[in-house]
């Protein structure tokens, strides 16, 4: 039981630095943006990926309206959905094997080795 205390005394104490750190983050990136602004070539490459980018929405919004390109797009689309579920899946059986095994290393079909790599993180705060 102590040294559930102490995990959780270290978790708190981390979780207060990684806010910390966040905010000094935020602070730092916020500094380098405006001495970035400051500088007259940097403002003028900025304008130019403004406009370039507003070229490239405008012959992205022809492409989509390309009956190949919808057709292709939505073929690619299901496609990151089904892998996506997949990783889930493996995902669920890999914590499962782990649990059940404490192993960190699992045998492919072709027979190599590969690691278990088992990762957690705090989520959002609920009410």
């Amino acid at each position: 039981m102590e040294e559930d205390k102490t995990t959780l005394e270290a978790v708190h104490r981390l979780m207060l630095e990684l806010a910390e750190t966040r905010e000094k983050m935020k602070h730092i990136k916020d500094d380098l943006k405006d001495i970035a602004e400051q500088n007259d070539e940097y403002r003028a490459l900025a304008e130019e990926l403004k406009e370039a980018s507003v070229k490239r929405q405008t012959a992205k919004k022809l492409l989509e309206a390309d009956k190949d390109y919808q057709t292709v797009n939505s073929e690619l689309e299901e496609l990151k959905f089904k892998y996506k579920d997949l990783q889930e899946i493996m995902s669920h059986h890999l914590v499962t094997y782990f649990s059940e095994t404490n192993e960190t290393q699992i045998a492919s079909p072709e027979g190599d080795s590969m690691q278990v790599v088992v990762s957690a993180k705090l989520g959002k705060a609920t009410a």
